[in-house]
C-alpha cells in the first residue's frame, strides 16, 4: 500500500484546502532553508521538521537545515535521531545571514519554547497547539490544534504532492504519532488514524523496535527512583519535584509514568535544567485542558501551553538552587490544588514507608 494511494484520499481534506502549494511556489527563489523544531525536540517536532526538509528539498531544490535549542535528552528521542541518521545542527552553531528562509514547526514565534529570536522574519509555521497572534506574520501558516500531531499536517503534504517517502522517513512518522498520540489512545483524531494505517507497511520495524526500547544509563534510574520517593499526593493530584534534570524533557517522561498511578487524574512535575524550571502536567482523558491548567497556574510567571491531556512551561525565574525550585514548586502545587479544589495541607506520599 503506498502512502499517495486513492484509497486514502479521505485522510487528506484538509490538506487540499489549506494552499501550501501557492506557498511552495513563492518561496522558489530562496536559496537555503533554517527548520526550528521547539528547544529539546520530541519525536512529533523532530519528525515534523524532517519531513518538511525533504518537501523544501525535492520540491524547491535548495538545502534544510533542522536546528534545534536545548538537547535531545530523552533516551527514545536520541534513539530516534541516531537509528534514522536525522541531521541536527545547534542553532549556537549556525548564522542567520547563511538563510534566507525560515520555517517553525510544532512551535510558535514568542512562546518561550524555540530558540527562533523575537521578531525574526519568519516564512512557515507548522503547529497543532493552539494559535498565538504572532504566527500571522509568517505568510505559510498552518495550525491545527483539533489535530492530534505536527507530523500528521507534514506527511499530508507529502501526500498530496507525491513526495517518495523512504523507510526512515515512514519510521520517524510512525514513531512521532505513536509517541504523541500514545498509540492513538490520546488526542488522536480520523486524520491521525488514517496516518497510522497508511505508514504502518513502510515503517523499518526493526529501527521501529530500537528506537522504542533504548538502553538507558544508570542516572535514568536513579532519577526515577527519586521522582518516586518524592512523589506526593493531594487528593487525585500527584506532584513530584525531581529537583537537579539531566534533561530537560524528563518532567515530561516521569509524568507520563505517574499517570497510571489509579488514583491520579493531574500530575505536575518540576525540575531544574541550566537555570531555569521546566515543568509538565499531564491530565486524564476526562479532564481535557491541561494547557489552560497550565497557563492559569503559570500565569505571568512563565511560558506555557500544552492540550487537553499534556502541557508544558518554563518559569521567567532564575533557578540557581534546590531551594529556589522548592519554593516556586510549592506555590504553584498551592494554585493547582485550589484551582481543583483539593486540600494542600498534609500530602500524603505516593510511596508510604511500610510498617
Amino acid at each position: 500500500m503506498e502512502p499517495t494511494s486513492s484509497r486514502h484520499a479521505d485522510a487528506r481534506p484538509r490538506a487540499r484546502r489549506f494552499p501550501f502549494r501557492k506557498h511552495l511556489g513563492r518561496l522558489r527563489a530562496r536559496k537555503r532553508a533554517l527548520i526550528y523544531t521547539h528547544d529539546n525536540p520530541d519525536p512529533d517536532s523532530l519528525a515534523a521538521a524532517w519531513g518538511l526538509a525533504r518537501l523544501i528539498e525535492h520540491h524547491l531544490g535548495i538545502e534544510a537545515v533542522i536546528a534545534h535549542g536545548g538537547i535531545v535528552g530523552r533516551a527514545q528521542n536520541r534513539a530516534m535521531v541516531d537509528n534514522l541518521g536525522i541531521k541536527l545542527s545547534a542553532v549556537d552553531s549556525l548564522k542567520m545571514g547563511d538563510f534566507d528562509l525560515f520555517a517553525l514547526v510544532d512551535s510558535q514565534p514568542e512562546t518561550g519554547n524555540n530558540s527562533l529570536p523575537p521578531d525574526h522574519q519568519i516564512d512557515i509555521v507548522i503547529d497543532h497547539h493552539p494559535p498565538r497572534p504572532e504566527s500571522r506574520r509568517a505568510p505559510w501558516c498552518d495550525i491545527r490544534p483539533d489535530l492530534g500531531a505536527t507530523s500528521t499536517i507534514v506527511f499530508e503534504y507529502l501526500r498530496t504532492l507525491n513526495v517518495p517517502i523512504d523507510p526512515a522517513l515512514a519510521t520517524a512518522f510512525f514513531f512521532a504519532l505513536r509517541t504523541e498520540t500514545r498509540d492513538l489512545g490520546r488526542e488522536a483524531t480520523a486524520q491521525e488514524r488514517h496516518a497510522y494505517l497508511a505508514l504502518v507497511p513502510l515503517v523499518d520495524h526493526a529501527l521501529l523496535y530500537r528506537m522504542t526500547h533504548p538502553k538507558v544509563p544508570r542516572a535514568h534510574f536513579i532519577a526515577l527512583d527519586r521522582a518516586l520517593r518524592s512523589a506526593e499526593c493531594y487528593g487525585n493530584i500527584v506532584a513530584v519535584n525531581l529537583g537537579r534534570l539531566r534533561y530537560p524533557d524528563l518532567v515530561a517522561e516521569i509524568a507520563d509514568l505517574l499517570l497510571s498511578y489509579d488514583a491520579a487524574k493531574l500530575v505536575l512535575c518540576a525540575g531544574r535544567y541550566g537555570g531555569s524550571a521546566y515543568l509538565s502536567l499531564r491530565a486524564e482523558p476526562a479532564q481535557r485542558r491541561a494547557g489552560s491548567i497550565m497557563r492559569t497556574i503559570v500565569g505571568t510567571s512563565g511560558t506555557a501551553g500544552g492540550h487537553g491531556t499534556m502541557a508544558g512551561a518554563r518559569l521567567e525565574t532564575k533557578i540557581r538552587s534546590a531551594q529556589d525550585l522548592t519554593r516556586e514548586f510549592r506555590r504553584l502545587v498551592g494554585k493547582l490544588c485550589e484551582l481543583m479544589g483539593q486540600d494542600v495541607r498534609d500530602p500524603d506520599r505516593l510511596l508510604r514507608q511500610a510498617r
